[in-house]
């Protein structure tokens, strides 16, 4: 049989498959479908987990990238640099910050930015890490405050931050000093705080000085504490040898600030967060009582003040009060002299002390009625080797009447030559008046005078006849001879007595010498003097 025959029979046999069109759900469009919700939920929860956006404000942009620099919280990443843009004025630049939202409680007033990169400050070394990780911003999260999402970075990081336990103190000082960020704080040799800031009081006339003390150490500050700069050597020279005394090597390199509280304070309550203190330049003075108010006095003396300089103590009594603060010149057209006017400051506590004791409500009427008493300035020696002087204030009695003078600004105390110069101008005085005795015309008077009476004893002889007369007579004329030879211009008696007269003029002149060769080099006494 051929193909062509059997080729429609087998078609004849085969059946017909019948389509029917249905509507139904192709699986295929489940997979957008769940990539669409797993994409809303996605942004759901990221908007609902998206925190806080601040603006923080630095100095420059160094080391920071946008979409790399992280924000951490206790080495913990909280956050991310979103951009890094200039200011309007080109003088900052602003970096937009993107936090958690767990955050958002913590931005407040109070709330701290800084770069953490390498630093090395008061000798710690801080950062290091970095070096690197590359910087990052570091937050330092306020406890409580108005909210806030605008922020002016630090510049120099904060040494210790709101939850280090302790307490923050201000000490007022003359200057800094060697003192910077980082600078130790110490108590009987032992670490317990660092400086953390400083800046200049209001009027410039000093600085202020804020100190954390950690805890416990905190406790040992107390109402009467001390501090004073442990920044270099404490040497000093007494009966008992040469005492050498610092708190340690980083004290002396970076400066270094020591507390101690007096032994004879018991039971003083201990110091509040923020109390202010008085920061020493040495132990000695943080030791001694001082007071801060302080009264300015001007002394003026007529005599040579080297060796006085500014910063030399004042003394009432050999009681310490208070110290120079300037030295002039000045000359007085009526008196012809150049004076010296020296100004000082005393502890105004001090003056009201001794005001209490003489019953005056004022420290004028108190100054008044002491040089009424004799109270006067006076330069003296403090220090034969070196030379120092230094101002007391003490009574002196006999002496010329005077009275406290009121200038401008200032009160004048009346003042007193010191003793040598006042024993050298004694002296010379004498001398000058003992130069100006006419001893040729009382020795020519004398011998005009023995003359006369022996021209009488004379006359008186002839007149005699007892041989008693005549003999009283010849040794009245012996005597009257022996005396005139005695003070004849040339005799011996004569010749010695103005030889005498020249060498104590010669020894006035030796002593006015020697007591301006003491006041200007009184070590000279020891050393001996100088070629």
């Amino acid at each position: 049989m051929s193909e062509e025959n059997t080729a429609p029979a087998i078609s004849e046999e085969l059946p017909q498959a019948a389509i029917h069109k249905k509507k139904s759900f192709s699986l295929i469009w489940i997979v957008p479908l769940v990539a669409l919700l797993v994409g809303i939920g996605l942004v759901y929860t990221a908007m609902m987990e998206k925190g806080p956006t601040v603006v923080v404000t630095f100095a420059s942009a160094e080391g920071l990238e946008a979409g790399k620099t992280k924000v951490k919280y206790k080495d913990v990443e909280i956050g991310k640099v979103e951009s890094v843009e200039l200011s309007e004025d080109f003088e900052h630049v602003e970096v937009t910050v993107s936090l958690v939202k767990r955050a958002d409680s913590y931005l407040n007033e109070q709330t701290s930015f800084w770069v953490v990169r390498p630093r090395l400050s008061g000798g710690n070394v801080s950062g290091l890490s970095t070096l690197l990780s590359g910087a990052y911003i570091a937050v330092d999260p306020g406890k409580e405050g108005d909210s806030k999402y605008e922020f002016v970075g630090l510049e120099i990081p904060p040494v210790v931050t709101e939850d280090t336990p302790g307490k923050l103190f201000t000490l007022k000082a003359i200057d800094l000093g060697s003192l910077d960020y980082g600078s130790p704080v110490y108590y009987r040799g032992i670490k317990i705080g660092k400086v953390v800031g400083y800046s200049l009081q209001d009027k410039g006339e000093g600085v202020d000085i804020t100190v954390f003390i950690d805890a416990p150490y905190d406790d040992y500050v107390k109402d009467a504490s001390r501090f004073w700069l442990a920044s270099g050597v404490d040497l000093e020279m007494n009966a008992d040898g040469v005492r050498f005394d610092t708190e340690s090597l980083v004290s002396l390199l970076i400066g270094g600030i020591t507390l101690s509280n007096p032994d004879h304070l018991k039971g003083v309550p201990v110091a509040d967060s923020g109390d202010i203190f008085q920061l020493f330049p040495t132990r000695e003075a943080a030791m001694t009582e001082q007071f801060v108010e302080k009264e300015y006095y001007l002394l003026k003396f007529a005599q040579s003040v080297r060796g006085l300089s500014i910063g030399a103590p004042v003394e009432f009594k050999g009681f310490p009060v208070g110290r120079v603060v300037d030295i002039g010149i000045e000359f007085d057209w009526k008196s012809g002299e150049v004076l010296v006017p020296v100004r000082i400051e005393v502890e105004r506590k001090r003056l009201e002390r001794i005001a209490s004791e003489t019953g005056e409500a004022s420290t004028d009427s108190m100054l008044n009625l002491l040089v009424q008493h004799g109270l006067r300035g006076q330069v003296r020696t403090g220090n034969i080797l070196t030379g120092k002087l230094y101002v007391a204030l003490d009574f002196f009695k006999p002496v010329k009447p005077a009275k406290v003078v009121a200038h401008d600004d200032v009160l004048e105390l009346p003042t007193v030559p010191t003793p040598i110069e006042e024993l050298t101008s004694n002296f010379t005085a004498l001398l000058e008046k003992l130069q100006k005795i006419p001893m040729k015309e009382i020795g020519n008077n004398a011998v005009e005078t023995l003359q006369s009476i022996k021209e009488t004893s004379e006359k008186l002889e002839k007149l005699a006849e007892s041989e008693e007369i005549r003999l009283a007579f010849e040794k009245t004329r012996k005597t009257m001879d022996n005396a005139n030879k005695l003070l004849a211009n040339d005799s011996a008696t004569m010749v010695e007595l103005q030889r005498a007269m020249r060498e104590m003029s010669e020894a006035a002149r030796a002593v006015r010498s020697l007591a301006d060769q003491l006041e200007r080099h009184p070590e000279s006494l020891l050393r001996g003097k100088e070629n």
